[in-house]
């Protein structure tokens, strides 16, 4: 561990949604080795959004690079300039670059931090920035076992499998998420939850494979099905729909992201492409998981905990991160039949009780 205990501490984790899920074991582990510092961690777009009522954060610093995109280059420039003057105001001592991309390690180099941490295994310049270039090895390892990598000089060893990941949600987002679902405290029916969209075409199932599994659980389960996702998600729930027997709960593209993670906090199973709202319900008590996977996230982007698993055709070591081959990502996607999921859910409906 470090010899200079830090006081005020700011994680940068600066990525999407999922990879965001990903990093929560990490702000337990530095606040459990550091109960009494000020730690701030900033993250962009609705990814901060995860992070909201972590009780282990004492404050969240957004920033939103979508937006900013808009803005001409001069306002852009102004900016930057006013974010980092607010971020050397704070005046922390202690920065940790989670995901160490070209901007947040400039981020961390002009925080003013005299210890700066960060992943050195990219054979990438800005690996000066840091005072402390951690070599990570990526290979055959969980993208939490990784990051646990990057504050082993600050916590010492922790033991991967006892970092749980953790979303905390509010009374009234909870209240608003049982309004969207109609559901009330008598009612003992099963919500199962599909989430058919996901941030690529090559890593989503087939739609049609989804409206089937549907149809299979509320004839076989008498479960009722939610569908879930975005704004983006609207046109494909709405297929599934057609071609569902029954009609399911359509909740796509009419939640916030708080109100999603609310919804999938009440849900009994989710069945999922790899994409962010899986890794939400895997940080989540109640649901259990089922993730739809093609080859390469198999291993760094594996369902996390004890109620999670994956349905795939890839191999072990048919996992990868560097270049990946969608198409051949996919076609390994694609080999997942529905009988599969289905097997997936007895174990789970029989096993566990679901």
């Amino acid at each position: 561990m470090s010899s200079a205990a830090p006081t005020r501490l700011l994680l940068l984790a600066i990525r999407v949604i999922g990879d965001v899920v990903l990093i929560t074991p990490i702000i337990r582990q530095l606040r459990q080795a550091y109960p009494d510092v000020y730690l701030a961690a900033l993250a962009d777009g609705q990814s901060a959004k995860i992070l909201h009522h972590n009780p282990h954060l004492d404050r969240v610093i957004e920033i939103d690079r979508r937006a900013a995109r808009q803005l001409t280059k001069t306002t852009q420039f102004k900016q930057w300039l006013q974010f980092i003057a607010d971020i050397r105001q704070e005046q922390f001592d202690t920065v940790v670059d989670v995901f160490s991309g070209p901007r947040s390690a400039t981020i961390a180099w002009l925080s003013g931090a005299s210890r700066r941490y960060g992943e050195e295994s990219r054979n990438r310049i800005r690996g000066f920035l840091y005072s402390h270039s951690i070599q990570v090895s990526r290979d055959h390892r969980h993208l939490i076992e990784q990051k646990l990598d990057l504050i082993h000089p600050l916590v010492g060893n922790v033991d991967a499998h006892k970092a749980p990941l953790e979303l905390f949600l509010t009374s009234d987002e909870t209240q608003r998420a049982l309004g969207l679902l109609g559901a009330n405290t008598t009612d003992a029916q099963r919500l199962v939850g599909l989430v058919p969209g996901a941030g690529s075409p090559w890593r989503m199932w087939p739609l049609d494979r989804f409206a089937r599994l549907a149809d299979f659980l509320v004839e076989h389960y008498h479960v009722r099905i939610v569908l879930v996702g975005g704004a983006a998600d609207r046109s494909i729930c709405q297929q599934i729909c057609e071609l569902m027997n029954e009609p399911p709960l359509d909740l796509s593209g009419q939640t916030s992201l708080r109100e999603l993670v609310a919804v999938l906090a009440e849900l009994d199973l989710v069945i999922s492409n790899v994409t962010g709202p899986m890794h939400i319900a895997s940080a989540l008590p109640k649901p259990y998981v089922i993730g739809l996977y093609g080859a390469a996230d198999t291993v760094q982007y594996a369902p996390w905990g004890n109620r999670a698993m994956m349905v795939t055709k890839g191999r072990r070591e048919d996992a990868y991160w560097q270049k990946v081959d969608y198409e051949q990502d996919y076609q390994r996607l694609l080999e997942i039949s529905v009988q599969d999921v289905k097997e997936a859910v007895f174990h789970v409906m029989s096993d566990r009780h679901v």
